[in-house]
């Protein structure tokens, strides 16, 4: 809704309005209610002005998992769904309500909440059970219900000597349904992989879905793994199997991990954090498969929990750096890039690369802060280069997914590059492969807005994914960096060579530059530039250097080309 009207207009429209009426601001905080709400709700204007939505009222069986979900959809479409209200000393009722999200002046973003007040007298015993212990979306067990029943099949087994496994599901590929289909395809497709979970499982099992995509199933009474596994294997196999949902044919998958009480747990919140480990193994083999919770599991567990703890010490004492790698034109020596690398200075490990952290980052929420503390010095370096070293080539970072859709990523971006004077093209974006395969159409929109802007864009890792070729004519990208898995055997594996050369062939069709990293020897850079692939970065002409180191290798680069 693209209306232009002020704050006050507003209120004055909605004031006299018979049902409760609530505006809250973009963060989804209250900034007015009428006198209906009031009244409704025994409240005085004051006691709701800046409470957030999260304060105010408990989702119910919705498909979103919380408020800031529910107001990205109410952007798009007006949203409907039940929430619970605490008044106080007369208890807690379910109630209806609809949110629409309305423009101030086409720029501020405000979303109008209206209440249903639901009579207590339907709020009947069953209605609000099922509110309150079933799904909505998919009518299964809910997350309360779930926890009431893991807790009951806890005390039975231990009882009767039994055992039971707990499997977590979650969905593969789901987020590029609802990023590139819409959120009602993404219901519908929920709704059929509730029906195959409940149609692949004994009535005695108990399917739940958790929120978002993730379901969770208490097998009880089992006798042995091998059974486990076998129906495991068959709910694959029925989430896999194509879903079709009006002219939408859709094929995703599932990962699963497995947990088994009393050997991996005997509590509840053990054996579902157990089975979420699980799963997490399962997905890191590429999906479409499951892993059981192991001793070696529970080690590695332990060692990310450590991690984790290590991360948040390490964000506070600034143990994040910057690396630089070069990248060279093998034609004439020259110096055409530099690639930014995280490293991390850890106080008893020493450095570590990147994957020994930023997976866990990423998984924790840490990674844009690692990523801000990283820039920071990295353009400040970078600045003093450019000036002393007359350094006239472009810095790559690379960027998540995620962070692609961050507006706070590139508002730091541009605040560090006025900071150290810097233009556009001192810049170059990396994103991977993979990240065109998560967000597809949407990434391909955001790149076209960064390259407008006067940034050039790489996509690294090039074939290690499945890009769709479609795409990847769209994208406004100036270079294809070949991944280093590639590059690595080409001495010996002539699968490889074919590959390497068709990326090779690729680029030159699109008119786009090739890049080879991880080039290590002679033999591999005498191959690659042979097929005409001449842009090169690797061990063979400069490991990953600090920044001290770093700008030697440029001074002593200098003079050696000069």
């Amino acid at each position: 809704m693209s209306t232009t009207v002020t704050l006050s207009q507003l209120q004055i429209a909605y004031e006299f309005l018979p049902d409760p009426v609530g505006l809250f601001n973009s963060e989804g905080k209250c900034v007015y209610v009428n006198r209906a709400f009031t009244n409704a709700f025994d409240l005085t204007l004051d006691e709701k002005i800046l409470t957030p939505l999260s304060e105010m009222f408990a989702l119910y069986q919705t498909a979103e998992t919380d408020w800031k979900d529910v107001l990205t959809r109410a952007e798009k479409e007006p949203w409907q769904g039940y929430v619970g209200i605490v008044k106080e000393g007369q208890g807690s009722s379910v109630n209806r309500i609809q949110i629409n999200a309305i423009a101030q002046q086409g720029e501020s973003l405000y979303f109008l909440a209206k209440i249903d007040i639901v009579n207590s007298n339907e709020q009947s015993e069953e209605t609000l059970a099922q509110l309150a212990y079933k799904d909505c979306l998919t009518g299964l067990a809910n997350r309360s219900l779930f926890n009431q029943l893991f807790d009951h099949e806890i005390s039975q087994s231990q009882r009767l000597n039994l055992r039971f496994a707990i499997l977590f599901i979650d969905l593969d590929r789901f987020k590029q349904v609802n990023d590139n289909l819409g959120h009602d395809v993404g219901d519908a497709l929920l709704c059929t992989v509730a029906e195959r979970l409940q149609k692949s499982l004994r009535k005695s099992d108990v399917v739940a879905r958790l929120g978002g995509d993730e379901f969770a199933v208490i097998m009880n009474n089992i006798r042995d793994s091998d059974t486990v596994a076998k129906v495991t294997e068959k709910l694959i196999r029925e989430i896999k199997k194509p879903i079709k949902s009006g002219a939408n044919i859709m094929e995703i998958g599932c990962s699963v991990g497995i947990s088994v009480y009393p050997e991996n747990g005997e509590q509840a919140e053990q054996l579902l954090q157990h089975a979420d480990a699980a799963m997490y193994r399962a997905k890191h083999h590429g999906g479409n498969h499951y892993y059981y919770f192991s001793d070696a599991l529970n080690q590695e567990l332990q060692d990310i929990r450590l991690i984790e703890q290590q991360l948040h010490q390490g964000i506070e004492h600034k143990q994040f750096i910057p690396y630089f790698q070069p990248v060279i034109d093998i034609r004439n020596n020259a110096l055409v890039g530099i690639e930014c690398l995280a490293r991390w200075h850890h106080p008893s490990r020493g450095v570590l690369g990147a994957m020994e952290f930023i997976p866990i980052a990423m998984k924790i929420g840490l990674l844009q802060d690692i990523f801000k503390q990283v820039l920071l010095n990295a353009f400040s370096h970078l600045a003093y280069w450019r000036s002393h070293c007359h350094l006239a080539v472009p810095m790559a970072i690379n960027i998540s997914s995620k962070q692609f859709f961050q507006q706070d990523t590139f508002d730091h971006i541009d605040t560090l590059m006025k900071d150290n004077a810097l233009h556009a093209d001192a810049l170059r974006l990396e994103v991977t492969e993979s990240t065109l395969q998560e967000s597809g159409r949407k990434l391909v929109d955001k790149l076209k807005e960064i390259k407008t802007a006067g940034f050039s864009i790489t996509l690294d890792d090039f074939g290690t994914g499945y890009s769709s070729l479609r795409y990847l004519q769209q994208l406004p990208v100036d270079t294809l960096k070949i991944d280093r898995s590639f590059v690595r055997n080409l001495d010996n594996n002539p699968h490889d060579k074919v590959i390497v050369k068709a990326i090779i062939q690729l680029a030159d069709t699109l008119g786009i530059q090739a890049v080879a990293e991880g080039v290590e020897n002679q033999a591999q850079a005498d191959f690659l530039s042979a097929n005409d692939c001449h842009l090169m970065q690797g061990y063979l002409f400069s490991a990953p250097l600090n920044a001290e180191d770093f700008y030697q290798y440029l001074v002593q680069f200098t003079t050696d080309v000069a």
